[in-house]
Parts: C-alpha cells; structure tokens; sequence
C-alpha cells in the first residue's frame, strides 16, 4: 500500500473519530442508563421536577469518550500520535457502525459478483446452474472477508497494520474460483481457461517482477549477470506466482518466495557496497513515510515495515 493510502485511512479514522462521537450521542439512551432515565423524567409529572433538574445536571458533562480526549489533549499539547491509538479509540463506534458497513460489503461486492458472474459465463457459456453456484461462491468469499474484518475490529491487539491488510483486495482477483469453473468446463473449453488464467498470472508476474528490478536498478546499479538473476527472484517473490508458471526470462529454482525470503535472495546477490545504498535507500524512504506522518502529528504504526511491501 503507498503511503498516500494510509494517510488517506488514517485522515479517515480521524473523521470517524469525530463522526462516530456525534453518532453515539445521537443514538437513543441504552436500556438502563442515565439518558434513558432522564427521558422518562422528562414526560413525569411536576412532583419529579427536583429530580429531573439533579439528572440533567449530570447528562450536560462531557460524555466524549476518555481515550479520545486523551488523544485530542496530546494533538494540542504538540505531541505525535499513533494510528494504532486511534484505530484502538475507533474500534467501539466501529463496532456499533458495523449493520451499515456490512451492507456497503454487500452491494459493492454484488456488483462485483455481477461482473465476474456475467464475464465467464459469456465468455463459457455458462448455464444458469453454473452461473448461480459461481455467483454464490463469490459471495461467500466476500462473507470469508468481512468476517477477517470483523475479527480485526473486535480484537483487543489489532493494530492499524492489521485493519489495512484486512481491507485490502484486489476486485479482480479470483483464484480460488479456478477450481470451481474446472468443474463446469471440458475439452476445448477447458483448456481455453487455464491456459487464459495462467497467461494473465503470468503476465502480472513479469509486470511487477520488470517494475521492482528497474526500482532496484536504479537504487544500487545492478550488473547484466544480476539483472539475470534478481529477475528470478523478483519472479518467485510476486503475489501471483506460483510454480510451474511461464515467465519469460524465468529458469532454474522456481520455488515461491515469501517477502522475508525474497529480500534475503536479493542481498545475496548484491555486493557489500549496493547492500550499502539499499540500507540507505531503506532508511531514507522509513524517513520520509516519518516526515509525512508528523504532518498529521502522528507517529508511523507499529509492524510498518510488514506493510510497506515495495522496500525499493
């Protein structure tokens, strides 16, 4: 995710913040509280007057809740604060909010559902059978991750990192669909859809593989024998990948490789002295996504570095 993103997101959870307290203020008194009280005072008779005027003394005081005046304390003293802390400070009143967001989930991803739904079978010729059961698997999909959401908001550790990486999807994205459209098609018509998934897998593959060697390239000078290789590995290491896929300019180990393992293949074929720069290059843009949080009075959150997946 690029850092314009997150402050988008963080600029976001700062409106919410605001938006969310109005909201609760504005929601009718839970069963059992004071404002619920007050309310049935209110419409009592005069005899209860005394009484009334005691309540609402006590309904007038700042009900903003505390970590939320802590945090807004810290912004007007001049000190940073954490997107983690506010996501902590939001996650109540994104509890409360989660009806009206778990509908938006719905109907943008019956749109989305539509659109897939609609391609392969006119592409396939699906039959209306196999329309439904692909329409409803891709609903169940979206259900799968709106519960990873669910799951972030309601637990006591989540930090900001992990609200990002739950809400990020690629729309076009449908793998795990490959399987299910297997069972639907045959001869010709099969062939024709694995080789067309393999082709645009692959195809993502090299675009983002080309793109992150030039990054590097220009960050530590790469040799003609490094290009070679770093574009394997850069290969192995895109979200796409998987064995056995056809990439051109891909040969010898095609294992896949998980971030950690890709930048340790990477420093393992850059010298000592281009390890030097991409240190440099590493620090320099940690600063810059520092800088940029500080004009927000905001500290970076924490595991940043799990989320800032493009390191060059």
């Amino acid at each position: 995710m690029k850092l314009k993103q997150v402050v988008g997101l963080v600029l976001g959870l700062v409106v919410g913040a605001f938006g969310g307290f109005l909201f609760s203020n504005s929601l009718s008194p839970e069963v059992g509280s004071l404002e619920e009280e007050l309310e049935i005072l209110r419409n009592s008779n005069a005899q209860n007057e005394r009484r009334l005027r005691s309540y609402q003394g006590n309904a007038r005081r700042d009900t903003t809740p505390d970590e939320l005046r802590g945090l807004a304390r810290d912004v007007r003293e001049g000190k940073d604060i954490s997107p983690d802390d506010l996501f902590a400070t939001m996650k109540p009143w994104m509890r409360q909010m989660s009806p009206i967001f778990e509908r938006m989930r719905e109907v943008n991803e019956e749109d989305w559902a539509d659109v897939r739904t609609s391609e392969w079978a006119r592409q396939y010729d699906l039959n209306a059978s196999q329309r439904a059961q692909l329409k409803e698997w891709l609903r169940a999909q979206g259900a799968e991750r709106a519960k990873a959401l669910v799951d972030v908001i309601a637990s006591k550790s989540s930090g900001f990192v992990d609200l990002i990486r739950a809400t990020e999807y690629d729309w076009k994205d449908a793998r795990g669909a490959d399987k299910l459209m297997e069972g639907f098609l045959k001869g010709d018509q099969l062939e024709e859809f694995k080789s067309g998934r393999l082709a645009e897998r692959a195809e993502n593959v090299q675009h983002e593989a080309d793109r992150n060697l030039s990054r590097l390239d220009g960050i530590v000078a790469l040799d003609s024998k490094q290009h070679e290789q770093l574009f394997g590995v850069l290969s192995r290491g895109a979200e796409d990948y998987q064995p056995g896929l056809n990439v051109d300019g891909l040969a010898g180990e095609n294992s896949a490789l998980d971030r950690r393992q890709r930048d340790a293949e990477i420093r393992a074929v850059l010298r000592p002295d281009q390890i030097e720069k991409l240190d440099e290059h590493q620090r320099n843009r940690r600063a810059e996504a520092e800088k940029e949080m500080r004009r927000m009075m905001m500290t970076l959150p924490k595991d940043w570095d799990l989320l800032d997946r493009d390191t060059f």
